[in-house]
């Protein structure tokens, strides 16, 4: 072999070289951000904070198992990394509001549900703040969805790794969650978290046996490349838009089916047959069977009438303002956290329990459950009587 060849190959190969060693940085580059993330995360949970995506995602070694869609705020770290302590249901917050599922991450930023006017009254939700999420609206707490914050709250031991940082191209390795809006579904909906499993939670009987996670995603396929789906988002995918769509989300409910069995009695409103179907049920075409007495109270713009000679117009959704963050709404700092302990009440024995003179007493809970007495025991002994309400 010539020499003059040999220098044509050396030079080729260092070409060649060169090439390869400028494509390695430039995808070592672009994947950075991910990179640092797994080689950062390490044994056991690491979670990360996506401050300008306002993106949460959830690591367990060293890879990405959970996103969560939270509102950061001004006094929010851009940077560094922090470790989870003292953990609390109730948690006091600056502005005399209260969030659930409170999670210490450093000093006075914690994660915590959207807050509440009130401290275990589960139905005072401030839900214009709810409609937020996914955009910065506190003072630095990382708010969440209450299944979210429930979540963090039962599997994120203390002493995790919290880890912040800022990436405006990339909301996190799962992508951007789903962003639900409940602020025109009215007060008796919106005022509560629709992915708390309170069992007084007025969407735990709009959907009843209606709605199930796995089945949803599996049969609507058109929604696994949308968003990094998880049992919560899902749910709430499900209320906000799916209805609307006449999606089927359980093996034992088909909006459309049903829309046909009733003879098109409410028309093409899809909420009021999930309703009707989880107050008087179905077991087939002409076998009707109550299987629940609450009374339901519809969303805003989706009511229905009670009658087979008069089908329900079409719904039209009444229009809302985009909400805005509350200035009073500020997390309070460490030395002013107030851990809420429930006010001692005289305990009520279930079997004693009166439901109809509960019922007659508070019209407000007899618009919403009738005289059901699982309803109203359960709205009893988990919010009644820490508001002070009477039960006999």
């Amino acid at each position: 072999m010539g020499s003059r060849e040999m220098n044509e190959r050396s030079v080729l190969r260092t070409g060649i070289m060169k090439v390869i060693f400028v494509l390695i940085v430039a995808i070592s580059f672009f994947l950075q951000p991910y990179a640092a993330i797994r080689a950062g995360a390490g044994e056991g949970y690491h979670i990360y904070i996506n401050v300008v995506a306002n993106v949460v995602t959830v690591y367990y070694d060293g890879d990405p198992v959970r996103t969560m869609i939270t509102s950061t705020g001004t006094a929010t770290p851009l940077s560094g990394t922090y470790n989870t302590s003292q953990k609390f249901d109730w948690g006091y917050l600056n502005g005399n509001v209260y969030g659930q599922y409170c999670t210490r991450i450093y000093k006075g930023i914690l994660f915590h549900s959207v807050p509440y006017t009130k401290a275990y009254n589960y139905g005072s939700l401030k839900h214009g703040q709810f409609d937020l999420l996914g955009t910065p609206a506190s003072m630095g707490c990382m708010r969440l969805c209450v299944g979210d914050a429930k979540w963090i709250y039962d599997n994120i031991p203390s002493n995790t790794p919290v880890t912040f940082y800022s990436d405006a191209q990339n909301p996190g390795p799962l992508g951007m969650p789903y962003s639900a809006k409940i602020d025109d579904f009215g007060e008796a909906f919106s005022g509560w978290d629709p992915t708390d499993l309170n069992p007084a939670n007025p969407w735990k009987a709009f959907l009843g046996s209606c709605f199930n996670a796995d089945y949803y995603l599996e049969h609507n396929p058109d929604l696994k490349g949308m968003a990094p789906w998880t049992d919560v988002s899902l749910k709430l995918h499900w209320l906000t838009c799916g209805i609307k769509e006449g999606r089927c989300a359980s093996s034992i409910f088909n909006i459309e089916a049903y829309k046909k069995q009733l003879n098109y009695r409410f028309g093409n409103n899809n909420y009021a047959y999930v309703a009707y179907y989880n107050t008087w049920g179905f077991l087939g075409a002409s076998d009707v069977q109550i299987a629940s007495r609450v009374t339901l109270t519809l969303p805003k713009g989706y009511e229905y009438v009670n009658k087979v000679d008069k089908p329900a117009a079409t719904p039209t959704p009444i229009p809302t303002a985009t909400p805005t963050p509350d200035p009073d709404e500020e997390e309070t700092g460490e030395e002013d956290m107030i851990v809420i302990t429930p006010t001692p009440v005289a305990d009520v024995d279930k079997g004693t329990f009166n439901a109809v003179a509960y019922a007659d007493r508070y019209p407000d809970l007899k618009a919403v459950y009738g005289y059901d007495p699982i309803a109203l025991w359960n709205h009893y002994n988990t919010i009644g009587r820490y508001e002070g309400r009477v039960a006999d």
